[in-house]
């Protein structure tokens, strides 16, 4: 039966695809009408294609998410709930476990490192864990590892998947849940986040909890290719010219921000992956990937409740 949270998190996803699907199909539709005056307003053309552009990219990461949110739902992967716990949540949900005391030590902590799996889990404590439980802990994906918190009485089964990656397992079995290494892990120094559009890129140093320093940076990027204009192969070198142009405005932006802020512990960035790689090209710092919608669409703390979202599995 679907767990209502995500059935009411579905709904709203099929609901903002449907509305970005109109202002797509209008664009497209602004798009033809000024088809034949490219020449003569060609910043107007520029304009609406950047937004038809973005309505795109949007979708995509709807669809994505709403994918991976059926997949939950029908079986696949069969969770109470998963959701994403935002930063009062998620200290409510660890003051709340950091509480709880049993009698006997029945209480079980495992950080399992990112690259490592269930098989790695010593066999006294995987033992006490059902195995079909065991198999869903397996199929959650995650680039920084998984903390469980799991009570053999059956009544507290909660996997989450950290925003900075485990590096090192840990296992426990005792009369209170281990919180000290999740907590330490929320507690990072400087992280510098992108979210990394062709002419739209947000850049920003978060420190404790806040934007200490962000900028957008923009840039004219040409969109898609039409009838009656330039030929395809001459279009697709002038784009790739126009995103080359734009990674290097804000590789620009970066130097001067990172001259200001030289202790970077991670990199935490969205958007387009080969605009990534280009803008940080030459930059040696750890990089978490996490899906992110476009610039336009969120404010500088919409962007760092999202990027800060811990994932929480209900076993």
């Amino acid at each position: 039966m679907l767990d209502l949270f995500k059935k009411d998190e579905i709904n709203a996803l099929k609901a903002k695809i449907l509305e970005l699907e109109e202002k797509n199909s209008k664009l497209k539709l602004q798009v033809e009408k000024k088809g034949d005056k490219t020449k003569k307003t060609l910043a107007s053309r520029q304009e609406v294609d950047r937004e038809l552009n973005e309505a795109k990219q949007q979708i995509r990461s709807l669809e994505y998410e709403l994918v991976k949110l059926k997949k939950e739902t029908k079986g696949e992967l069969n969770f109470r709930f998963s959701e994403n716990f935002f930063k009062n949540r998620l200290y409510d949900i660890l003051f709340l476990l950091d509480s709880i005391q049993s009698k006997t030590a029945t209480l079980i902590t495992i950080y399992l490192a990112k690259d490592e799996t269930t098989a790695n889990i010593p066999s006294d404590i995987a033992s006490l864990i059902d195995s079909s439980e065991r198999a869903l802990i397996e199929k959650i994906d995650s680039h920084t590892g998984k903390v469980i918190f799991y009570d053999t009485d059956g009544i507290i089964k909660l996997v989450m998947l950290t925003v900075f990656p485990i590096l090192h397992s840990k296992y426990s079995l005792e009369r209170r849940f281990d919180l000290e290494t999740l907590k330490n892990s929320l507690k990072r120094d400087k992280t510098l986040v992108i979210n990394a559009h062709a002419g739209e890129t947000f850049i920003g140093i978060v420190e404790d909890d806040v934007f200490v320093e962000h900028e957008v940076v923009r840039s004219s990027v040409m969109g898609k290719h039409s009838k009656g204009g330039w030929s395809q192969k001459r279009f697709q070198s002038l784009v790739e010219e126009d995103v080359r142009h734009h990674a290097d405005k804000v590789r620009y932006s970066l130097d001067t921000l990172l001259g200001k802020h030289r202790d970077i512990e991670y990199v935490i960035a969205g958007g387009e992956g080969k605009l990534v790689r280009m803008m940080l090209e030459g930059y040696d710092y750890p990089i978490i990937m996490k899906s992110m919608d476009t610039v336009s669409t969120r404010s500088a703390e919409q962007l760092l409740r999202e990027v800060m979202a811990v994932r929480v599995y209900g076993l």
